[in-house]
Order: structure tokens, then C-alpha cells, then sequence
């Protein structure tokens, strides 16, 4: 029976967060089409309300979680920095198969390029503070009491990841790139579980986002000219 609610409750945080963000869309939707200029910033803001909310009904877990960050992170990341990179290591090339297989990019990169492209400073923020924060707390930390085995956690939780980073596909023939999302998600489950603290992933998270808007600002801004 114990178990039954924590999957109702996890459920229910989850749908209600997708929820929130389709209202907040919505109530701001007649201030982006008067002015595209301020899709980035509404965007931004939307990020910010999301990680609000979770942050409220997360909130002593996440203090307590930062408590300890601050004490151990040394130990948290260095004990799990290698198989981070082999994890994004065997994402990236994955994705580059994937890409020369199917002859597209995912469509969320392409939204994340566009909007790099856009404008550098919100994107920033909602790829590397933003999405890292509420991300992990939705897909992690909402799940950590449903699993007493840390693969099937990260697993299960690296699947949820990479479907919902193909919400925006534009069609089916990308459903494929799950497969690089998801070891994304499976890595930062898995840093996640071993040193029970979420702050770790969420490090890990914005080191790869980071890492990823590095390599499109010198791909779009240098190498292009």
C-alpha cells in the first residue's frame, strides 16, 4: 500500500509539473506573439517558476541535500567524474551514429542551437542553471524512494529522461535518439544513487550542458566565422 502512494505521489508531482509549464505557456502566450523578442525571457521565466515549485515541495530534502554537497563534493565528484565521461563518451558517439543513420539532428538540439543562436544569455541560464535544477529534481530525486536497486534507478530514470527530451520531435524517426538521451539520464541517475545526494548530478548535469553550449558557441560563433 506504501508503495502504491509513492508511485501516485510521484506521478502526480510529475504530470502536475508538465501541467504548469503547459498553463504557464499559455497565460504568456499572448506576450510572446505582440513581441518575439521576449520568447527568451518569458521562456527564462517559466524555468525559473517551474524550480520554484519543485523546489517548494522538495524543499527540506533539497537543504538537506546541499548540507552535504557542501561538505563531501570533492569526494561525490571525483568518485564518479571517470564513468561520467565514459557515460557522455558513449552518448556522443551514439548520437553521431544516430545522426548519420537517420540524417537529422534531434529536434531539441536543433531548439537549443536556435536558441543559443538567439540569444547567449538566457540560454545560459535555462541550460545550465535552470534545466540542471528542476531536471534532476523531476527525474531523480522525485523517484528515489520507488528503488532499492541502483540500476534499475537509473535505468528507469535515464528512460523518462531521454522520452522526454523527444517531446518536441517533429516525427517519429527520431525516436532512436532516446537511446543517446537516455545513457545521459542513466549516468546522472546513477551518480545520483551511489552518493545519495542530488546536488551531484546536478553538477554533473550542468558540466555536460556547459560543455554542450561551449561546443555550439565555437561551432556557430568561431568555426562558421
Amino acid at each position: 500500500m506504501k508503495k502504491i502512494k509513492l508511485v501516485i505521489k510521484d506521478i502526480v508531482i510529475l504530470m502536475s509539473t508538465f501541467l504548469l509549464m503547459l498553463l504557464l505557456t499559455y497565460l504568456f502566450y499572448p506576450i510572446v506573439k505582440k513581441n518575439i523578442k521576449f520568447e527568451p525571457a518569458i521562456e527564462t521565466l517559466i524555468y525559473l517558476l517551474i524550480s520554484l515549485y519543485l523546489f517548494i515541495i522538495y524543499r527540506k530534502e533539497i537543504i538537506n541535500y546541499f548540507k552535504d554537497f557542501r561538505l563531501n563534493y570533492k569526494k561525490y565528484i571525483s568518485k564518479n567524474f571517470e564513468f561520467f565521461l565514459i557515460c557522455i563518451l558513449a552518448m556522443i558517439i551514439l548520437n553521431i551514429i544516430l545522426v548519420e543513420f537517420i540524417g537529422q539532428m534531434p529536434t531539441n538540439e536543433e531548439l537549443n542551437k536556435s536558441s543559443i543562436k538567439n540569444n547567449l544569455f538566457f540560454s545560459f541560464l535555462q541550460v545550465c542553471i535552470f534545466a540542471p535544477f528542476y531536471e534532476e529534481v523531476l527525474f531523480r530525486l522525485n523517484f528515489k524512494n520507488l528503488f532499492k536497486n541502483k540500476i534499475i534507478f537509473s535505468i528507469f530514470t535515464g528512460l523518462i529522461f531521454g522520452s522526454m527530451h523527444l517531446i518536441s520531435a517533429k516525427s517519429l524517426i527520431e525516436i532512436p535518439f532516446i537511446l543517446s538521451y537516455s545513457i545521459a539520464g542513466f549516468a546522472l541517475g546513477y551518480v545520483f544513487y551511489d552518493t545519495n545526494n542530488i546536488f551531484t548530478s546536478m553538477f554533473f548535469h550542468f558540466f555536460n550542458n556547459f560543455l554542450s553550449l561551449i561546443l555550439t558557441i565555437i561551432g556557430e560563433y568561431l568555426w562558421k566565422g
